[in-house]
């Protein structure tokens, strides 16, 4: 009875302890700090209200790899420390992203999330959803665990190339996240090494500092040509390949759009909420005694507007435009003159690219108090070494009087109460629009459009503004005139850009007219549908 009393004593104290080790989590296990119940706060480590949501997945084929913890913790210290020197550099003071502290190691808190599927379900194209689908279930169910809208997930290296090179799953940002890979060699004794484990390793956190860029708001920009000598590399450019080796740096548009970042601020006011904004006149020109693009114009926004930032984004060998064809775009900043206008110079000098004809994107954005940034897109090209700018802004007629005469079709209820009526390209709001008609008898290109000047008036040419967020926008589109309404005379054909903003096209020479026709021919996405904004004269 008494052996048999000790057995049971021994085997509920055995249970007792082993559910005592199960209720410490294995974001917990292995840490120094619960075996000595010490509480440790690294003193470099800067924390804010809202921090980096700093995630280690790991698929169900895969474990950990050796001394994640400590080595990860290393570099996002460090990291945090290279971004707070360039807001420094940059005139905003030690503002960096903040971090949480792991207090049983005085290291950076890491969420270890173990994927229920194995690592070919989280390839590098497509798999990105899947590993989110993942941790935002375990947000949902540790909702104190999620302290902000930015996250970075880290996984470990799927396999190794030949050449020792690692790869693995997905390593890019989408919106407010963003994925970099863990590889034995992720270590801070690589930082600046010029050998092969120094340049692989500059490759890989490097990029992990550049999606952590995206991931923190940031497009693609390069240095201006005056900064390759003086400051190196834009981190946003080609800086995953130099950071820790060789000058690398936050252009000024970087840290105006991070100044106003979630995580770099240690308050608790609302970031990221809706936005009405738009750019209402803009002035474009060429100086020839500075050298310089000189733009200047007024804005109006329902949420305060601290920087101005430009990006001239050059379409170099016909590579297109939009995300991952602005590599080399190059930008400037501004701060806002009062509460409603902007001015900035750009010497052409600055400019990689100047050959004749290149398209070049202007993106103008306001970068808002409250995080957010709202672009207006607008396009020139060089000629002779000159830019060609031709956006600016025009004296448009007043719409008081006119009225839509005639229209091949209009939505008038799957575009809500307001918007897809014919009416609304001429109610002098961009923020309204027309569509074709879609959710019965959906009619096809062309779409044609008469409108009523309500008497004789003298235009040089025609206005047209796409759709906010360019949906359905029209891409080929013909002009016509009439003083009658019945007999009509071709102006010209013209080629409208995917693009948001006025857009002006020249008739040649002054038109008397009453009425003017748009045909539209063909559209952007290829389908059947039209929608547009505005249409007005000049």
């Amino acid at each position: 009875m008494k052996k048999f009393a000790l057995y049971t004593c021994i085997l509920l104290a055995g249970l007792s302890t082993a559910c005592r080790k199960n209720q410490i989590t294995e974001n917990q296990e292995d840490l120094p700090g619960l075996k000595n119940k010490t509480s440790l706060v690294n003193p470099n480590l800067v924390t804010q209200t809202r921090n980096l949501n700093l995630i280690y997945f790991v698929p169900s084929d895969l474990d950990t790899l050796p001394n994640y913890r400590k080595r990860l913790s290393d570099l996002m210290i460090w990291g945090q420390n290279w971004y707070k020197g360039e807001m420094n550099r940059n005139g905003y003071g030690n503002k960096t992203f903040g971090l949480l502290p792991d207090t049983a190691t005085g290291g950076v808190k890491i969420i270890l999330i173990r994927g229920s599927l194995p690592k070919s379900s989280y390839p590098y194209s497509g798999g990105s959803g899947a590993v989110a689908s993942e941790i935002n279930a375990y947000f949902a169910a540790h909702p104190t665990e999620k302290t902000s809208d930015h996250t970075l997930i880290i996984i470990p290296r799927y396999s190794f190339q030949p050449d020792g090179t690692p790869s693995g799953g997905p390593f890019y940002g989408t919106g407010k996240w963003c994925y970099a890979l863990d590889y034995e060699g992720m270590d801070i004794k690589n930082l600046g090494k010029n050998d092969t484990d120094g340049n692989r390793f500059s490759v890989w956190f490097g990029g992990m500092m550049h999606e952590l860029g995206h991931g923190l708001n940031l497009p693609h920009n390069c240095q201006k040509v005056s900064e390759n000598a003086t400051l190196g590399m834009a981190l946003m450019w080609a800086g995953n390949g130099t950071l820790g080796k060789s000058p690398t740096f936050l252009t000024a548009t970087d840290a105006a759009i991070l100044n106003v970042n979630q995580i770099f601020n240690n308050d608790s006011k609302t970031y990221y909420g809706a936005v009405s904004a738009s750019i209402d006149k803009i002035h474009a020109s060429y100086s020839s005694t500075k050298s310089a693009i000189i733009v200047s114009g007024k804005y109006s926004t329902s949420v305060k507007v601290n920087s101005i930032v430009y990006y001239n984004d050059p379409n170099v060998n016909n590579e297109g435009t939009g995300v991952n064809h602005d590599y080399n775009a190059t930008t400037w900043e501004s701060k806002s003159i009062g509460l409603d206008s902007f001015y900035v110079e750009m010497p052409i000098s600055d400019l990689q690219y100047k050959s004749d004809g290149i398209p070049y994107e202007l993106k103008v954005k306001l970068v808002h108090e409250n995080g957010n940034v709202t672009e207006t897109v607008y396009n020139y090209t060089f000629a002779s070494g000159v830019p060609v700018l031709t956006f600016s802004t025009q004296n448009e007629l007043s719409k008081t009087g006119w009225t839509i005469a005639s229209f091949s079709s209009e939505e008038t209820s799957g575009e809500g109460t307001v918007n897809g009526r014919a009416a609304k390209l001429i109610d002098g709001s961009s923020a309204t629009y027309w569509h074709s008609r879609w959710t019965s008898s959906a009619t096809s290109y062309p779409h044609t459009i008469v409108v009523d000047l309500g008497s004789v008036k003298t235009a040089n040419g025609l206005s047209l503004t796409q759709r906010s967020g360019l949906s359905r926008a029209v891409k080929n589109f013909q002009v016509l005139t009439s003083t009658d309404g019945t007999n009509f005379t071709a102006v010209n054909n013209y080629v409208a850009q995917n693009t948001y903003g006025a857009q002006y096209f020249s008739f040649g020479t002054a038109k008397s007219l009453r009425y003017f026709k748009v045909i539209a021919n063909s559209a952007y996405d290829g389908l059947q549908f039209a929608a547009l904004a505005e249409l007005g004269l000049y």
